[in-house]
């Protein structure tokens, strides 16, 4: 009886650690793969951006982590047209560096850039960029 309870007992371990196995390495790539449908989502990869692999970190202007988030979005001087609120922030969370200067993105900046909380370098300037900085965004971590 106690052979049985053991086996059983190590088996349901073993069922809920590939599990979770499968749960982490899922929500893993799930993330990956918003980031990069949340690039391809704007206006900016069909007009002066072209990458010709499916993988986003190997993307021109794009720097990822050992995990494969996306760090660093560089498009400085890459001739993107569009309004700079194509882009959904919210998919970024290790998004350190943005640098879309010397482009012509349009609109305003939204209040949805505070969600990049880890962002330490932003560059907008030479844009067709109009309206207030948001006061949402907290400059002091930045200085």
């Amino acid at each position: 009886m106690l052979s049985e309870y053991s086996f059983s007992s190590r088996l349901l371990v073993m069922w809920g650690a590939l599990f979770l196995y499968i749960f982490v390495a899922e929500s893993e790539l799930s993330a990956k793969e918003f980031e990069r449908d949340t690039l391809l989502n704007t206006s900016w990869w069909n007009n002066g951006v072209t990458n010709n692999t499916s993988d986003h970190c190997k993307w021109v202007g794009i720097v990822c982590n050992s995990a494969g988030t996306i760090v660093e979005i560089n498009l400085f001087n890459r001739k993107i047209k569009g309004e700079f609120r194509e882009l959904n922030f919210s998919c970024f969370p290790n998004m350190e560096s943005l640098s879309l200067g010397s482009n012509s993105l349009s609109a305003n900046i939204p209040s949805e850039i505070s969600t990049l909380s880890k962002l330490r370098y932003l560059d907008l300037d030479q844009n067709n960029l109009t309206g207030t900085i948001p006061p949402e965004i907290v400059w002091s971590h930045w200085i």
